[in-house]
């Protein structure tokens, strides 16, 4: 996935990161009515920045991170330094997240479908670590046609392959293997979405996982082709 990023990065911003995305506002907006003034904010997998400029205009502090050095590169171009302070970067992934509780609240927008199975309890455990006590997070996960999710699991399950339901694995490697060899200016959405990983766990499982860190989850809803989370940390 690293790689991947990498690779859309040029293009990301413009091609693959300004789908509709009314919900996302109306939570994000939300997420701001149960913050204080001057909250200090982690964006988490926040690739190019496209959320930064809510939180950054909304008066807060900044620090997005990602495991991908080439959104990482562009991010700093739509926000550069000079002009906001009050926004930094950090090249870290979601599972390898050690921050003491430090942040008043996190979002993690369009990106934990992409997490596998395994990972997603321990990302949630350091969500909670890296918030203090009454932080909220705001989250979204896509959402797939039920007939996609079974159709992959069954073409996957045929040959052999190890996964669980909820993955969609049966095309990625060859998919990943055509996308990294076109240069980025001939990249489709289509075929990176195709190439990147995609885990799709049930609303039901989702809460469980929450609760289970120490999350209450205040609100949440269906929009613009995900789900939508706002929970908050317990004290």
């Amino acid at each position: 996935m690293e790689a991947l990023y990498d690779h859309l990065a040029p293009k990301y911003w413009n091609s693959f990161g300004l789908y509709s995305n009314f919900t996302h506002r109306q939570f994000i907006e939300k997420f701001f009515l149960r913050l204080t003034p001057l909250s200090s904010i982690m964006d988490a997998v926040c690739g190019a920045g496209r959320y930064d400029g809510f939180l950054l205009e909304a008066g807060h502090t900044v620090l997005g991170i990602d495991q991908s050095a080439g959104m990482l590169e562009k991010a700093p171009q739509h926000y550069p330094p000079e002009s906001y302070p009050q926004l930094s970067y950090e090249r870290v992934s979601l599972q390898e997240m050690a921050f003491n509780p430090q942040f008043d609240g996190a979002i993690c927008v369009d990106s934990l479908e992409h997490v596998f199975p395994e990972d997603w309890p321990g990302i949630v455990r350091r969500m909670h670590n890296a918030l203090k006590p009454g932080g909220r997070f705001y989250f979204t996960l896509e959402v797939a046609e039920p007939d996609e999710i079974s159709q992959s699991y069954e073409r996957a399950r045929a040959p052999g392959l190890p996964v669980v339901f909820g993955e969609l694995a049966d095309k990625i490697d060859a998919s990943y293997s055509q996308l990294m060899a076109l240069d980025w200016q001939d990249i489709s959405g289509e075929l990176a979405g195709t190439a990147a990983y995609h885990f799709y766990p049930s609303l039901e499982q989702v809460r469980l996982w929450l609760n289970l860190a120490g999350f209450v989850i205040e609100e949440e809803g269906i929009g613009d082709g995900y789900a939508h989370f706002l929970a908050r940390k317990q004290a």
